[in-house]
């Protein structure tokens, strides 16, 4: 069994015996293994080759991405300075519309006068800087995303700060009118002794239209400007005594009767607070005390409305 051959027989077509081949079963064990070694070289060539294919077509891919990459971060480096330019802008215009527009603060400090920007780079009513905002939202892009998102921030940037410029016209605007605004007693006594609309005159005993507020004080007393504005009448005024107005822009007066000694000229520019007269008793009154009025556009309005202090 050892010794035992395989005899290969080759005929031709008239079945004669051409050729005899004798071949021992061990060749034809080897035979056949050295085949299959062959064959499955052959298919982990294949293999191989294919995964490294395969390989370099994602190293490619990958080459080209990183090359895209390149290019789109090179074209944000060169945003990414006006991008931050315009956020800044737009936090020192929020700070300064934040300040301007008077919230969070007492009434009373709004009348005094205007308030300064804090600078601040915070967003109001969060520790957070709108940088840190920014750079998370990028951050969660796919990097091809990224242009279109800065060209999309530029564009609420600039459309951002175009409006806060316009709501900070509209608050110096306010902020002048505020200024110009007789919003403070024009003098610190506390008693008023005759308040706005009709009453029973003191002198003449009948129902009048009080068209002020008569603070009662001392002969002497100062008498200050509660707003800005310019002085545009000084002199005696028929029953008004010694009498000073002042023009505060936006269509306000201010009228102040009974004065005992005038402290200003007309032309005379004031700011809050500035001295304009001593209290008296000229004219038709009963007592020295000060004579207030506030009108608008000729008419005479309540006093009271204006103070806030």
């Amino acid at each position: 069994m050892k010794n035992r051959r395989f005899v290969l027989v080759i005929m031709d077509s008239t079945g004669r015996s051409v050729r005899r081949i004798s071949v021992a079963r061990k060749l034809i064990q080897a035979t056949v293994a050295v085949a299959a070694l062959i064959l499955l070289t052959v298919l982990g060539m294949a293999v191989h080759g294919m995964t490294r294919y395969r390989a370099a077509v994602e190293t490619n891919e990958i080459r080209q991405e990183n090359t895209q990459l390149a290019g789109i971060l090179r074209q944000l480096a060169g945003q990414m300075p006006e991008l931050r330019r315009l956020e800044m802008r737009s936090e020192v215009g929020l700070a300064q519309l934040w300040s301007k527009s008077g919230l969070g603060i007492e009434p009373r400090q709004l009348a005094i006068g205007p308030l300064e920007a804090s600078g601040s780079s915070t967003l109001p009513g969060t520790e957070e800087p709108l940088a840190t905002a920014i750079d998370g939202r990028l951050l969660s892009l796919e990097p091809v995303a990224l242009p279109f998102e800065f060209d999309r921030l530029r564009t609420d940037g600039r459309n951002v700060h175009h409006a806060l410029g316009e709501l900070l016209e509209y608050f110096h605007d306010a902020e002048r009118i505020l200024s110009h605004t007789p919003s403070v007693r024009p003098t610190n006594s506390p008693w008023i002794t005759s308040s706005f609309g009709k009453r029973r005159d003191p002198v003449f005993g009948v129902m009048m239209m009080h068209k002020g507020l008569d603070i009662g004080g001392q002969l002497g007393q100062e008498i200050r400007s509660p707003s800005e504005g310019v002085v545009i009448f000084t002199g005696i005024r028929g029953g008004y005594g010694q009498t000073v107005v002042v023009d505060h822009g936006f269509g306000l007066q201010t009228h102040y009767a009974h004065l005992s000694r005038i402290m200003v000229q007309v032309g005379q520019k004031l700011n809050r607070g500035d001295l304009v007269a001593l209290m008296g008793s000229t004219g038709k009154s009963t007592g020295p005390h000060l004579h207030y009025e506030v009108r608008r556009l000729g008419q005479p309005l309540d006093p009271r409305r204006f103070i806030l202090d």
